[in-house]
């Protein structure tokens, strides 16, 4: 799915039987990080580029960062983080979807690294690249989460399994209904894995399809017994809502539907308040926004929408303070590191300024005019002045390209840029 939308914008258990598991999920997250943030302008340290465009989100393992490319040729990559030098490189053959693509972050239990590649999931070695196992087909745009020596994946014939990270073994599985096209990538917390999914709430007969509703689903993660659905039951009619990205923090499970904020108690599956709808003035008039990136900082959410980069207050769900300016709901590369914000976009400018790709026409002939901003620059936020600390930008290859996923490490942080994993010091 993130090779569809850059393309598009740029060029054993039964538990829950009946219920279809699908949703935009992020990987779990414990507060914002503890990682010494880059509070001064950066430069380029390294710039890594092994012959194509377009990198996957990344994940740091001691010395080493895994990222894979999510379109051409494909692959998974692994370079050193002290020297930017790529350390070994794995393009099986073979795969579900042949060009092994990688979409999302990889996962990494002890000294093996698993993610789904061309939608097989893949176990290689963490210090070789060498593959170790094979796994089972993947649903599109699936990513793996790893806890206590357990992968969890969503397989393309919508079974949610559970495999021994070290062998590839089921643990167990669970069987769910196909429905819908959201990416899936389980969220494991304290024992617990948390998924979007949708019930049967009518079956199918002769005259029409089967009617579904969607809702959040807590699982044991040694067993995957069902422990609670949030809600507990379809609130009228079908449909549900389908969350993302979550922030899981001790006792909360925040997400984000379209423009309506969810909070979800972890102990019992209920919303902590009426969802939060986001409305803010687009075009003269207050209308719903849609909210990307969400992100923890402490004792706010941050999100983006394309007019504002928004905190919500963790207690209420309402909106505690805004950046009013120009920002691509594409590209939020949103990230926290101590008390800095990382993020994409452009703070200060007029919405009116929002023209990219727009077609008007002169004399009667269409013409596409040009960015009134290049959309292509990072900023570093002061969480508790608001004040902009920096803002990054480089050339590329093709004009305004936007920089991709953010990584944090102690003192800098790694980006995906065009044709380039770029490390900044």
């Amino acid at each position: 799915m993130l090779t569809a939308f850059r393309n598009a914008v740029r060029r054993a258990g039964g538990a829950v039987v009946g219920a279809a598991l699908c949703g935009v999920l992020a990987l779990a997250q414990s507060g914002p990080s503890s990682i010494q943030p880059l509070r001064t302008a950066p430069a380029e340290k390294f710039t890594v580029s092994p012959g194509f465009r377009d990198w996957a989100p990344t994940t740091i393992a001691g010395t080493t960062i895994l990222g894979g490319n999510s379109s051409n040729k494909g692959g998974l990559f692994a370079v050193d983080t002290l020297t930017g030098k790529v350390k070994w490189t794995s393009r099986p053959t073979g795969t579900a979807h042949g060009n092994p693509f990688v979409s999302t972050a990889p996962a990494v239990s002890g000294d093996i690294v698993i993610t789904p590649m061309g939608n097989t999931l893949v176990a290689l070695s963490l210090a070789t690249g060498k593959e170790l196992w094979r796994g089972p087909v993947t649903e599109q745009g699936a990513a793996v989460a790893v806890s206590a020596g357990l992968a969890y994946v969503m397989g393309e014939d919508a079974t949610f399994y559970a495999l021994e990270a070290a062998t590839g073994r089921k643990e167990w599985e669970v069987a769910f209904a196909r429905s819908g096209s959201c990416d899936c990538v389980p969220v494991v917390s304290d024992g617990t894995v948390y998924v979007n999914g949708s019930v049967i709430v009518t079956p199918a007969d002769a005259n029409r399809p089967a009617s579904k509703y969607w809702h959040l689903f807590a699982l044991d993660a040694k067993t995957g017994r069902e422990r609670w659905r949030s809600p507990s039951a379809p609130l009228g009619g079908t449909g549900g809502v389908c969350i993302s990205p979550p922030v899981v923090t001790a006792d909360t499970f925040y997400a984000v539907e379209g423009s309506r904020l969810h909070a979800v108690d972890l102990a019992t599956g209920r919303e902590r308040w009426q969802p939060v709808e986001v409305r803010l003035p687009v075009e003269g008039r207050f209308r719903a926004v849609e909210v990307v990136g969400l992100v923890d900082a402490g004792s706010v959410l941050v999100g983006l929408t394309s007019g504002s980069l928004i905190a919500f207050d963790k207690v209420t769900g309402q909106t505690a303070w805004q950046v009013p300016g120009q920002y691509r709901n594409s590209n939020p590369s949103m990230a926290v590191a101590g008390r800095v914000l990382y993020f994409q976009g452009h703070p200060g400018a007029s919405p009116a300024a929002e023209i990219q790709g727009r077609i008007v026409y002169s004399g009667g002939r269409p013409v596409v005019q040009a960015p009134a901003l290049p959309p292509g620059m990072l900023n570093a936020l002061d969480l508790d002045t608001r004040a902009i600390l920096w803002s990054f930008s480089r050339p590329t290859a093709e004009p305004n390209w936007p920089f991709g996923s953010v990584t944090p490490v102690h003192g800098g942080l790694w980006v995906d840029s065009y044709q380039a994993l770029v490390k900044l010091q």
